[in-house]
């Protein structure tokens, strides 16, 4: 009997579709095929898309890690962007950045900040800004040097805001663009053509929610009984302020984060 319910919830899993509205590049194939093994069915929609700028300001303060305390990355394409430049760099400056503190926002990002410039950091427990600051002012001192800040142009303050609080320097860095991704209304028109519903959407950033909901409003896509998923509390803030009753937040911005939602009574 418990094997005759197992496979019929794996059935039903396998009707739901759950459609991820994530970046657009080099997207993430872990939440693809998580979801997959565990008897979904999902489908990546690209939202957001990115341009690196600023690439000399930022070069000049990786250069000069004499200067800082250390590095805030709050999400993976921070990383990526500094990665551009700081792959680049002497070796020394290297050495010297290995010697500060690292700190990370989540999983994804400390994997990045790993792959990508081979630093050890701290915070992947963390969630968000309001989880990470704690581990910040446990790991800094008051009043030392400041902190930098490497982030997107959509950034929100809270994080500076936290700090300034708790008397933590920083230079904030803007050093990519995110905007629109050119193919988001013609993936969701296709879906919808296909005759595709979800049982489940699923937002992983403000900016996403921002960009997306316009557009499923415009070709009036009626989100009642469709289940809506936030990666995160700061997404699901995006999504309480448009007025999206949200089913569920992942207790972490993890695939198994979102399993453990989409397995759970919603």
């Amino acid at each position: 009997m418990k094997n005759h319910n197992t496979r019929i919830m794996r059935l039903r899993r396998k009707m739901s579709n759950v459609w991820l509205f994530k970046s657009g590049e080099k997207s993430d194939m872990h939440y693809t095929n998580t979801l997959t093994q565990s008897g979904f069915s999902p489908v990546n929609i690209p939202v957001l898309c990115f341009q690196f700028c600023n690439q000399g300001p930022l070069k000049t303060s990786l250069q000069n890690p004499q200067d800082y305390s250390g590095i805030i990355f709050t999400s993976q394409r921070a990383v990526e962007a500094v990665a551009e430049v700081y792959l680049n760099l002497a070796v020394r400056c290297h050495a010297s950045w290995d010697e500060k503190k690292i700190f990370v926002v989540g999983e994804a990002t400390g994997k990045a900040v790993q792959n990508l410039l081979k630093l050890t950091c701290i915070g992947q427990e963390s969630g968000n800004a309001q989880q990470l600051i704690p581990i910040i002012i446990r790991e800094t001192k008051a009043f030392d040097k400041p902190l930098l800040y490497p982030c997107g142009n959509l950034g929100k303050d809270e994080l500076p805001r936290l700090l300034v609080n708790y008397d933590r320097d920083f230079k904030a860095l803007t050093i990519y663009e995110t905007s629109q991704h050119a193919q988001l209304k013609y993936t969701i028109q296709k879906l919808i053509n296909a005759g595709q519903k979800p049982t489940y959407m699923v937002f992983f950033s403000p900016s996403g929610v921002n960009f997306a909901l316009p557009i499923l409003q415009s070709l009036n896509v009626d989100v009642t009984g469709i289940k809506i998923i936030a990666i995160g509390p700061t997404t699901n803030t995006a999504l309480v302020q448009q007025n999206i009753p949200v089913s569920g937040v992942c207790p972490t911005p993890t695939p198994e984060g979102l399993i453990h939602i989409l397995k759970s009574p919603l």
